[in-house]
């Protein structure tokens, strides 16, 4: 069953738009499809690893290729607690941020820390839908089928027509303004635009979209007058050494 957002139909996002303990496995499963064999035995963990982990971890295996870019999970080998019970999962790419849950939380909050400093903060987001927001941002992140515009604020509604935000909150290693957004076969990511991109009075915002392939890239391109056809086949010319 799809997702219907006004009069436009979401297709199979439903994933995405009511998560529950499979929203990973099916939005990996639809955006890079299951290698047949993957998903080989995982390492023993510690018995407080919680299930939300070990899951994603399977899932993950499963796809049988890269499905993290730029942040990266912590192995499974070497999840374990530290003396206040914190069990940190999750790191930014330059080791600025961290995430972690408490192992005595029930409600499997995440927190987060920033490099150098020793207090975790609270996020806004329980295990299961952190772990699936940064799915779905590595895979926006690593397509290699996405271009970026910026448009005014006023255009918005015209540019991600046939879109649903996204339920999740920006990382605490981005610009709190950041959003996800959907359609049934493409990710939006909506950030404000770096320093130097907007004039007084402009009110831009950056919008990237990506999509699993070249194929299906076109139909938002167009949007903004963009050729995004991939180039025709042709064969490499012999080698030939350069004449210096």
């Amino acid at each position: 069953m799809g997702t219907w957002r006004g009069n436009v139909y979401l297709g199979s996002v439903d994933e995405l738009l009511s998560i529950t303990s499979a929203s990973v496995s099916r939005f990996l499963r639809r955006w890079y499809g299951v290698v047949d064999g993957a998903g080989g035995p995982q390492p023993a963990t510690s018995p407080h690893v919680p299930g939300e982990l070990i899951m994603w971890h399977k899932a993950a295996d499963c796809v049988g290729r890269p499905v993290t870019f730029q942040d990266r999970p912590i192995a499974l080998s070497n999840l374990a607690p530290d003396s206040s019970g914190m069990l940190e999962f999750w790191v930014e790419n330059q080791n600025g941020y961290s995430w972690a849950v408490c192992l005595a939380d029930g409600r499997r909050r995440v927190f987060s820390r920033e490099g150098g400093r020793v207090d975790w903060v609270e996020t806004e987001e329980a295990l299961g839908d952190f772990l699936l927001h940064c799915t779905v941002r590595e895979a926006l992140i690593g397509s290699a089928s996405k271009f970026t515009v910026f448009v005014d604020s006023s255009e918005l509604d015209e540019a991600l027509e046939s879109f649903e935000r996204l339920k999740f909150v920006a990382l605490d290693s981005e610009e709190p303004q950041v959003e996800l957004w959907c359609s049934d076969n493409a990710l939006v990511r909506m950030a404000p635009p770096p320093m130097g991109y907007s004039t007084p009075g402009q009110q831009l915002l950056m919008l990237t979209f990506a999509t699993p392939s070249d194929s299906q890239i076109e139909r938002y391109a167009s949007r903004f007058n963009l050729d995004m056809q991939p180039e025709p086949a042709h064969s490499e010319p012999l080698y030939e050494p350069p004449p210096f």
